[in-house]
């Protein structure tokens, strides 16, 4: 019997040592489990900081890309409509009563009558009334098909250009910022 409760002291003694070395074996997963977690959560929590800053890089960089094609869209369409505008300027001035473009015309040769060797060329445009004139003042005259409207003055090598197509053209720049101040300054 003796050896019955020796035995069953060494089982208990056993038992309690086992039972230790499991709850110290539990403790220690328990702390290894807490540990795990906590690093899974900060590296969750660094990886959504990322994804939010990727996200928000996104977002402003297609914000900054819809704005740049807005103003390009708006740019284009100003542009268009300053052409448009330019078109109908030109074509109100290619369309003056005859009465305005012979004015128009006579003001530009007439300051060139006290000069000598002065030829005008004209364009089919009010031909006759014109050369008319011009020849009043003393200058040869010389018909073109090169332009449609308005006149070019030579004074012996010097050449002076009053083809409206042409001078539209020349001021197209000062023309163009003209009507983009009347018609988008307000805007």
């Amino acid at each position: 019997m003796e050896e019955e409760v020796i035995l069953n002291k060494i089982i208990e003694e056993a038992k309690e040592e086992a039972n230790s070395v499991i709850a110290e074996a539990e403790e220690q997963a328990q702390a290894l489990e807490e540990e795990y977690t906590k690093k899974m959560a900060r590296q969750t929590e660094e990886q959504f900081e990322i994804m939010k800053q990727k996200i928000a890089l996104e977002a402003s960089s297609e914000i900054e890309k819809a704005e740049f094609e807005a103003k390009k869209a708006e740019l284009t369409e100003k542009s268009k409509i300053i052409e448009i505008v330019k078109e109908k300027v030109k074509q109100k001035i290619m369309d003056l009563e005859e009465e305005k473009y012979v004015k128009l015309i006579d003001e530009k040769i007439k300051s060139y009558k006290d000069e000598k060797d002065v030829e005008v060329i004209l364009p089919k445009k009010c031909y006759e009334p014109i050369s008319q004139l011009a020849i009043s003042y003393g200058m040869k005259v010389e018909p073109t098909d090169e332009f449609e409207a308005g006149a070019i003055v030579k004074c012996g090598k010097i050449e002076y250009n009053y083809d409206f197509e042409e001078n539209i053209k020349f001021k197209s720049e000062e023309i163009e910022k003209e009507i983009d101040t009347i018609l988008f300054s307000q805007m």
